[in-house]
């Protein structure tokens, strides 16, 4: 029956009101990042709650991704075949109307799910709409298990950790973004959030113990943007990541320009010592801008 932008804002704040923490956007509306929709959205990530949105089915085309996914502080979800692993034709597609790539993850679609038709009947349930939900099974995961047993986590912190879940490494594309999510197994793991100012160079010191086969580590940000009559701005900053080993030499690195995540990785061979985590803020002219990071040693 159509798609009701103002019911879809009254959810959003019911969510938010009644604190639900993971909310998961079944929809694919055709306003852009600027829309009632999409502002919504970034709005439930500002009070605190994790937003997952399905990327839509509009695609092969570029520039297809729907509302809320296109917004500045959602994960937008991409469809692969569980059997296959094959991107599903029909996906929607960034960039977004700022040229942030979307989707952000890809989950498997086409699962067998419970049906309307009876009790016990089950169906095939396809699209994005049928991999959203796993990436939000995903984030209230990581959620649970960043929180510990503190009551609250940033949401940002769980973006990070959905990135670094992404099984590919810079270069990024509209296609799949970070990749297929996969939680990660039988790894260490760290994470925070800096404020990085233009030009800074943030170095984390990371301690690799023996017998490490991969590092992987990602970044996430939310940025803002602002409509002011005709005019739209669009605060975006450019952060770069580097993984560098312990003799000083940048071994993984993720530099998308128009991104708002990053995510590198450095296979094999994986020296023993301090590591750093460097973080550059390359361009940052709305700073200083917050950054959630996130890395893993895998055994």
């Amino acid at each position: 029956g159509g798609l009701d932008s103002v019911a879809v804002v009254r959810a959003f704040q019911k969510a938010v009101n009644i604190l639900d923490r993971v909310i998961v956007a079944e929809m694919q509306d055709v306003s852009d990042d600027l829309g009632s929709i999409s502002q919504a959205a970034d709005a439930s990530f500002n009070a605190g709650a994790v937003v997952i949105a399905a990327n839509g089915n509009n695609g092969p085309g570029q520039k297809t991704v729907n509302a809320p996914a296109n917004a500045h502080r959602v994960i937008g979800v991409g469809a692969f075949d569980v059997v296959s692993g094959n991107l599903e034709s029909y996906q929607s597609r960034g960039p977004t109307r700022d040229s942030r790539f979307k989707p952000d993850i890809q989950a498997p679609t086409n699962t067998e799910s419970a049906s309307s038709a009876s009790d016990t009947a089950v169906q095939n349930f396809g699209g994005t709409s049928g991999a959203t939900p796993y990436g939000a099974g995903a984030a209230a995961l990581l959620r649970n298990w960043l929180r510990g047993n503190s009551g609250s986590i940033d949401p940002g912190q769980v973006y990070a950790q959905m990135i670094l879940s992404g099984q590919k490494p810079y270069p990024f594309d509209n296609d799949i973004g970070a990749g297929h999510l996969r939680l990660p197994t039988d790894s260490w793991a760290w994470w925070g959030k800096v404020n990085v100012n233009h030009h800074d160079n943030i170095e984390l010191p990371i301690s690799i113990g023996s017998n490490i086969r991969k590092l992987d580590a990602a970044l996430w940000w939310p940025e803002w943007c602002m409509s002011l009559g005709f005019v739209t701005i669009d605060a975006h900053n450019d952060i770069d990541l580097y993984l560098v080993d312990p003799s000083g030499v940048a071994c993984g690195y993720s530099f998308s320009t128009y991104s708002v995540f990053e995510r590198a990785q450095v296979t094999g061979g994986i020296a023993q010592g301090t590591w750093k985590l460097r973080i550059t803020g390359y361009n940052v002219p709305a700073g200083p801008q917050v950054v959630y990071w996130a890395m893993l040693a895998f055994r």
